[in-house]
This record gives C-alpha cells, structure tokens and sequence, in this order.
C-alpha cells in the first residue's frame, strides 16, 4: 500500500511510525509532504525511512494536489498541529482516498500557543471541528484525549488509539541489573522540551522544588536553554547538559534512577491530562520508572503497568521514593519496555490502514 505522510513540521511520530511500517513485514511505500523541513533537518536522521519527498510551498492546495496526483496514495496520514492540513487534505482528496486524521494534540485544550515554530491558524477551532468530523479515521495518542475530542465533536466511525511508542531499533539492547545499589541522593532525568512562557514546558518552578528536596536532577534540553542553564548553576543539585544526538541520549538514561515527566498545569491541565509524551516511553524503554505528577493519562500508565510513581505532593520526596520497592520496580519495567515500541504496535496501524481502504 502506498501511505502519505502531511505534516506542517516532521514529527517524531512520523519516524515511529515509518519505522514501524517497515518493520512490519508488509509491502509499503511511504511519502512525505510536508511545510517546513524534513526529518533529518529537524532530527539528524529519519529521510532514509520515506521513499518520496514533497515540500508543500506557497500555493499548497496546489501543490498538494499535485502531490496526491504523482504518488496515487492509498491512505493519506496527516498530523496535527495545525488541523488546516488534514482539511486540506480532505479538500484535495474530495473522498476518492481515505484521511487519517491523527490528533496528538487538541487546539481546544490549550492557553498557550503551541511550541514547535508555527504560528497558531486564524480559525483554528473551526478548523479542527472540520478535520476531526470530516476525516476518515481518527487517532488519538491516549484514551483520555479520544473521550476529549468525542466531548466535543462528532467521531467519525472508524477511531484508534496509538500512544507515542518508543522506537524499540533504537534502544540500549542490556540494561543495568535491576538488583543495583540505590544512588544517594536519587538521580532523576528530564529530557525534551523546555520553555519560559508559563505554559506546560515552564518547568522552573518544579525543578528548583525537586534539587530543595533533595534529589540529583540531570536536564538534557531539545533545544537551547540558557534560562535553564543560568537556574542550575544556581542550585546545587542541578545539572544542564549540553544538547546531545537522539541516540547518544538513549545510551546515557539507563544510568539514572527515574525519568521525570511531571509538566506546569497551571494553564494547560486539560491538555495534559490527555497526554502521554515521547520521553515516558522513551525512559521505559531504557528501563527508567517513571515519576509524573496527577496528570491523568500519564498517572494512569504509570500507576496501571506498575511501573512508575504519580506524586500527588513533591513534599518529602526522597522519603517517598526510598518507600519504593526499587528492584520489583526495575524488574517490572524491564519486562514491560518492548511492549511500549512502535515495532509491537505496527500490526495496529497496518490493520487500521487496511479498514478505511476497506471503507
């Protein structure tokens, strides 16, 4: 089957599900479409995984069409934010091939622009109500955010969820023996986004909570931070590593006690309540256990597999995570990770492919 990829800015999620497809056993051949820069332009790697490449310029009703015309696509697979391209999509496509509408995040549940680079659409709730109730099949990164979009439109009837699954190619094949002595104090990692705006990635506040409770905090930025660089040399206990490669990363979490996912809901609690982010799968599958704070998708990963804490106070933080069973904890993780990759998931894309061309 031939698959089209539409995405304002290459994702991530659009790596993981390459990867998957190819791992798969299934004949696929994959294109991209996209606004601003490619995978490898925006990650280092990632091109060699899609067989045709489109850059949607200046004119891109029609430059998509022209794109659907040259690659015949069977399933167009478009991203969001924006939800303008699925709408596009579904212009262009006019009902002769099948949009797949994938929602990792929802306009509706957000106060803060979204970070990635691109200003926010004029119209964008309308034109989400467009994408979501005019596109073949949804998906949805997390339970939680599906029964979010289902409060406020209408679903179409074909729906799946599909979590930002970890890249299992990708991760350390040994880790540490779960039976380890605990480090004092604890070392924690948070690695990704970063920000200053009062939004989600505002993480300042939590961090300087976490070091004056007493444990080790390693950041690793995606992007410059100098704010953040400035905040841990003025706190013992903090550290702010220089930008590293995506794969040199993987390597040096294993080493760490906890990955930190706990995010500023000052302002976008509804939104995280339906998130489930790359770095939770990310810290799994490098046998990390998870610390997250009472946000409501990510609380109920880590509290149902058993495999991380959801702090309801960060008050006597050490002493909560000394009461942990670290080992029992370590081994759980290491036995769930594989689960947590696109490769074990891919089957479900491919099924879902297969249903709307059904339709």
């Amino acid at each position: 089957m031939r698959v089209l990829f539409l995405q304002q800015q290459p994702c991530m999620r659009s790596l993981k599900y390459a990867v998957g497809l190819r791992s798969a056993g299934v004949p696929v051949e994959l294109g991209f479409a996209y606004v601003g820069r490619t995978l490898a332009e925006w990650y280092g790697t990632g091109d060699e995984l899609f067989d045709h490449w489109w850059r949607v310029r200046a004119e891109p009703q029609t430059d998509l069409a022209g794109v659907v015309a040259e690659f015949g696509p069977d399933v167009v697979h478009s991203h969001n934010l924006p939800d303008q391209l699925t709408v596009l999509a579904l212009e262009v496509a006019n009902g002769a091939v099948p949009v797949v509408h994938d929602t990792h995040d929802l306009q509706s549940l957000r106060h803060t622009p979204y970070e990635d680079g691109f200003p926010e659409p004029a119209g964008a709730l309308g034109l989400e109500r467009a994408a979501v109730e005019g596109c073949t099949a949804l998906v949805a990164v997390s339970s939680e955010m599906l029964a979010e979009i289902g409060a406020r439109h209408r679903l179409p009837q074909c729906t799946a969820v599909f979590a930002n699954y970890a890249v299992g190619r990708d991760l350390p094949p040994v880790l540490p023996p779960p039976e380890r002595a605990p480090q004092r104090p604890p070392r924690v990692v948070y690695q990704g986004t970063l920000s200053t705006n009062a939004g989600h990635y505002d993480l300042r506040e939590i961090f300087t909570r976490l070091v004056v409770e007493g444990v080790h905090l390693d950041v690793y930025p995606a992007r410059p931070a100098p704010e953040y660089a400035e905040l841990a040399a003025a706190w013992p206990g903090m550290t702010c590593h220089e930008q590293v490669a995506p794969q040199r990363l993987l390597e040096l979490l294993p080493a760490y006690d906890f990955g930190w996912a706990g995010f500023n809901s000052s302002l976008n609690r509804a939104h995280l309540d339906t998130a489930l982010p790359n770095k939770v799968f990310e810290y799994l599958g490098c046998g990390l256990p998870v610390l997250t704070l009472d946000h409501r998708a990510m609380a109920g990963l880590v509290d149902g597999e058993g495999v991380g804490a959801s702090l309801k106070t960060l008050d006597r933080l050490t002493v909560q995570l000394e009461e942990l069973d670290m080992v029992a904890l370590r081994r759980r993780v290491a036995s769930a990770r594989h689960r947590f990759t696109v490769e074990a998931n891919a089957e479900r894309v491919v099924a879902l492919y297969r249903e709307v061309i059904g339709r």
